[in-house]
């Protein structure tokens, strides 16, 4: 399995979502993955992390970013919300 990602805004991605995505891209090529809970909880705290790590960097300017694990209709994800409204999707398949 693979970590894969949709983006909202594939035109305009600001440098922290670029930097977040290939920072996921280069770990997850190295990562056995299983798809199940604990894959997406270990995907969100690396999220997290590399959001924390733009933030401290300066890379971001908007008020909020965020994740979320979302599951429904047996599919689970994990959002990127920026000011509320979500930029990336990432799933694992």
């Amino acid at each position: 399995m693979r970590i894969a990602y949709k983006s909202m805004i594939p035109n305009d991605k600001p440098q922290w979502l670029l930097n977040v995505q290939r920072a996921v891209s280069d770990v997850g090529d190295m990562m056995t993955l299983e798809g199940n809970e604990r894959d997406y909880n270990n995907l969100k705290s690396f999220l997290d992390a590399a959001i924390e790590s733009q933030r401290v960097r300066g890379h971001i300017r908007a008020e909020s970013v965020k994740t979320e694990v979302r599951t429904d209709e047996g599919r689970t994800v994990i959002h990127v919300w920026r000011n509320n409204e979500v930029v990336q999707t990432y799933y694992i398949e």
